[in-house]
């Protein structure tokens, strides 16, 4: 989940401070283990990782970062506590951001001898973020309660555990989302993906099952890394597709991932897939040391409900003795009406 627009039980997402002009993210350096890692962070997407670790445990919802799309990690300045009504603040900061980039553009014109750019290729380098330290929160807490099928499918296909750390930037841990593009639940598998694994037809979607998911995802992680031969292609195939990934490999001649990033810009081949695997890097540091970007963080109760004919959004709270507003808030639901099957996240 780059961050990607959510609907259905959606993933806890959204919502909003004066402008501090920052030039790179401050967070903590991702920790990465030795030369063995299968999942190796090159030091050319450092700035990136650093991004995406900083936007999962510093930023919340209420946090708008203004950042460089072709370097992410380059932060031009963050709004803090956005509500409804503070647009013009955010526009504020997108401006200063601009003339940043207008004037860096301006120097290089004058050091290289070359045009400057127009403001409108100058714009389309500014780039708007979300922060997403209180979904993660949420994702970490629901992480516990699936974790047990989702290594076990893990282990089934002798994968590394790590791959753990992938549905918190797909689902953020919620069995119920549906994407705009109708990929489903913990692992966002679309339906041509998921019927090769389990079953998918008109009466059964077992993609809203976390542990059929599990099986199914693992299956095609196996597939993806049989495929390519390592993981930083291989979770890049599973956000962009896998021929996509096999014609940048061809077209630059290379299978290093930071070599194809800066030199294939292939269609469909946009923000979302480029960062995929930095977002990876950064979710699986988080989930390694959650106590230590966390603390606040309790072991707390939560459990998965599955709505039955006749359930209420008022009798499902009241048969848990939780509030309709932690419920709400839990699964994201904005709409009055629950369906059956809908799988909820109770808060005890």
């Amino acid at each position: 989940m780059a961050a990607r627009a959510r609907h259905g039980l959606g993933g806890w997402w959204w919502w909003s401070g004066a402008v501090t002009v920052l030039t790179s993210v401050v967070a903590l350096t991702p920790r990465v283990g030795a030369a063995a890692d299968p999942f190796p962070a090159p030091d050319a997407l450092a700035p990136v990782v650093r991004f995406w670790t900083a936007t999962f445990t510093q930023y919340g919802q209420r946090d708008v970062v203004i950042h460089d799309r072709e370097q992410p990690g380059l932060v031009y300045g963050v709004v803090r506590d956005v509500g409804p009504d503070d647009q013009g603040r955010v526009q504020d900061g997108i401006a200063a951001a601009l003339e940043r980039v207008q004037r860096a553009a301006h120097v290089c014109s004058l050091a290289l001898f070359a045009p400057r750019a127009s403001s409108l290729e100058s714009l389309s380098r500014i780039r708007t973020h979300r922060g997403m330290r209180d979904v993660f929160a949420q994702a970490l807490t629901a992480e516990r309660l699936f974790r047990a099928p989702v290594r076990r499918a893990l282990q089934g296909e002798q994968l590394p555990l790590d791959l753990a750390a992938l549905p918190l930037i797909e689902s953020s841990y919620h069995p119920g989302v549906v994407s705009a593009a109708g990929a489903v639940g913990l692992w966002q598998l679309t339906a041509d993906v998921a019927e090769r694994y389990v079953r998918v037809d008109g009466k059964v979607d077992e993609r809203r099952d976390p542990a059929r998911a599990s099986v199914a995802a693992a299956g095609y992680l196996r597939d993806l890394y049989d495929q390519f031969g390592s993981w930083p292609l291989a979770l890049t195939a599973y956000n962009h597709g896998p021929r996509g990934v096999q014609r940048a490999r061809e077209l630059v001649g290379s299978d290093d991932l930071p070599t194809i990033l800066r030199r294939y810009d292939g269609p469909g081949f946009g923000f979302a897939s480029r960062n995929f695997y930095a977002e990876f890097i950064a979710a699986r540091d988080v989930l390694r040391h959650s106590d230590t970007y966390f603390p606040e963080l309790r072991p707390g109760r939560l459990i998965a409900y599955k709505v039955k004919r006749g359930d209420t959004l008022a009798r499902v709270a009241r048969r848990h003795g939780v509030s309709i507003v932690s419920l709400r808030a839990t699964n994201n639901i904005r709409a009055t009406l629950i369906r059956p099957g809908q799988m909820l996240l109770v808060r005890l």
